[in-house]
């Protein structure tokens, strides 16, 4: 008996380790004087340790039905650079509180606009759509 009560021990820690806590953030604000909405997605890396976390994030331009992947770096301490698919821009920001700002720049780095976000509730309705979207676009963005 307590050898299968160890084992099972064993398994809900194992398990639990395992369990990846998801965070999902939605911004609006505006690129330079242009509405924007930002959907941000957190992971915890499955490596673990000391690996930063994963991101997978889009946005759009108004609240139209096109999104724009964003290929997400950062160095843990609130920093992005955000790339967009195809390399058509970078926007660098710093997360302060609920805020995202900094700045957009073009790929040849001449024109840059101001970049300000804040997050905002997400209905569960919003998120499925959303996270659909996601999908959608990584894979059509990725597929051979």
């Amino acid at each position: 008996m307590k050898i299968i009560l160890s084992l099972f021990l064993i398994l809900i820690t194992f398990t639990a380790a395992n369990a990846q806590d998801i965070k999902t953030t939605l911004y609006s604000g505006t690129v330079d004087n242009r509405t924007v909405r930002l959907y941000l997605k957190e992971r915890g890396n499955q490596c673990g340790g000391s690996m930063m976390n994963i991101y997978e994030s889009i946005y759009q331009y108004g609240k139209g039905k096109n999104w724009i992947e964003l290929s997400v770096s950062t160095n843990g301490k609130g920093n992005f650079c955000l790339t967009e698919y195809n390399f058509s821009g970078v926007m660098i920001v710093k997360k302060n509180g609920n805020r995202l700002n900094g700045v957009w720049i073009s790929p040849d780095g001449k024109t840059q606009l101001k970049v300000a976000l804040e997050e905002i509730n997400l209905s569960v309705k919003e998120k499925e759509v959303i996270e659909t979207d996601l999908e959608r676009t990584h894979y059509e963005n990725n597929d051979c």
